[in-house]
């Protein structure tokens, strides 16, 4: 079987843009959580979110096809090409109809209201020729594959908060069949419109720390109150092992194994026994053909939610048994907000970067432990390690995936 590796890093997060900034932010604790700015929100329970700040789309697309594009697309586009110029991968005529893009999104323009607006004032003459296609999830794929000039395969992910990891496991799967040579696997979403945010608020899951921001999120505190939304994109350059070889490209990580695994409970609430969770982890072991014992680290989903963290933390002392309190478990989610398509790819650019550097990310806000999330989540500040494989998590819906990634170890 082809084994697959990473080449190339591309991320747009509040916490920072470009691979350096969101690493820095993350190691020294940073948060990328604030007030809202880019509408008013004086009506709403909750004002906080992770916003991209200082993002001009024009560095990275030519400003007349920025304009046709949404936020979110833009934020697609841009870590796209990142992620390339990362790998110094040439795109040329000899190879573009062997690299494809597979990418994860919810909704490819959030803000629709207002193209609403424009249709309650001027009819259909108001609405945009191309609206309806900006709308659609798969949007976000096709801008990327014409911007990039690819032919490959070209596939969209909306699976949520496992969208990111769910990408490159299909991603690995197309170059495992020999239908790709390299894939450009990411995620983007952005929900901090009026309308697109306040439904979220109304789901009654966010964190109305709005006094505090940067301490809002808080991972398996006993006095976590919720999640914070972020938004943003990321995508990773996944190829073959003999491609990357072939060019000489750096190699970041190798994907070693994955798996998935549903609840068939309730959409809103995790089963508290992790049995599910442990389920897709026991399955992407299996893949990678490890033992329980040779995960060094675990890069968490821990969202803040009661019940999404305790399902997590039981989760891996199903798996781990009393290792479980010997392993390192941190969440970036306090730094970058919950980006939901984008939230694993976040997950899985600090992961490349903790197996470069052998630097742990820290869980920042953890002040008050809970007795029943008692793992050692690296609280408030970076630690240094020997990391050798990670095992990264990434929960929605009721649904779980679960991606292992190991430094890239010759034959």
């Amino acid at each position: 079987m082809r084994r697959v590796v990473i080449t190339g890093l591309g991320v747009i997060a509040p916490n920072g843009i470009d691979k350096d900034e969101f690493w820095r932010s993350l190691i020294l604790g940073r948060s990328g959580i604030d007030r809202i700015t880019s509408f008013d929100t004086s009506n709403l329970p909750v004002q906080i979110a992770g916003e991209v700040g200082n993002f001009d789309p024009t560095l990275y697309i030519n400003p007349r096809k920025a304009r046709r594009m949404s936020r979110v697309a833009q934020f697609a586009v841009a870590a796209a090409k990142m992620a390339v110029e990362d790998a110094e991968l040439e795109i040329s005529e000899r190879n573009w109809n062997q690299i494809g893009v597979c990418f994860g999104n919810l909704c490819g323009k959030p803000d629709f209201e207002t193209d609403y607006q424009r249709y309650l004032k001027r009819g259909i003459r108001g609405i945009h020729p191309s609206a309806s296609t900006s709308f659609c999830p798969h949007s976000l794929t096709a801008f990327i594959s014409v911007e990039l000039g690819l032919r490959g395969v070209a596939e969209t992910i909306s699976t949520g908060c496992s969208a990111g990891l769910d990408a490159i496991m299909l991603g690995t799967l197309q170059i495992q069949g020999g239908r790709a040579k390299a894939i450009i696997a990411g995620g983007a979403d952005s929900f901090l419109s009026p309308f697109t945010f306040s439904a979220v608020c109304a789901s009654g899951h966010l964190s109305k720390r709005n006094e505090e921001p940067k301490k809002a999120c808080k991972p398996y505190d006993l006095n976590r109150d919720g999640l914070v939304i972020g938004e943003g994109g990321a995508a990773v350059l996944i190829e073959d092992l003999e491609s990357a070889l072939d060019r000489e490209a750096k190699i970041y990580a190798e994907v070693l194994g994955f798996g998935q695994s549903g609840e068939g409970g309730d959409m809103s609430k995790a089963d508290i026994s992790g049995e599910a969770i442990a389920r897709a982890i026991k399955a992407a072991l299996a893949m990678a053909k490890l033992d329980p014992s040779e995960i060094d680290y675990i890069n968490a989903h821990g969202n803040a939610m009661r019940d999404y963290d305790l399902a997590e933390t039981n989760a891996f002392k199903l798996v781990f048994g009393r290792r479980a309190y010997s392993i390192p478990v941190s969440s970036i989610k306090p730094i970058t907000g919950q980006s939901f398509s984008a939230s694993g790819l976040f997950q899985v650019v600090a992961s490349c970067l903790t197996l470069q550097s052998g630097v742990l990310p820290p869980t920042i806000n953890y002040e008050t432990p809970d007795v029943d999330c008692d793992m050692d989540y690296v609280p408030n500040k970076a630690r240094r390690a020997r990391v050798r494989n990670i095992l990264i998590n990434a929960q929605n819906f009721g649904t779980h995936s679960v991606l292992i990634l190991g430094r890239y170890k010759p034959c």
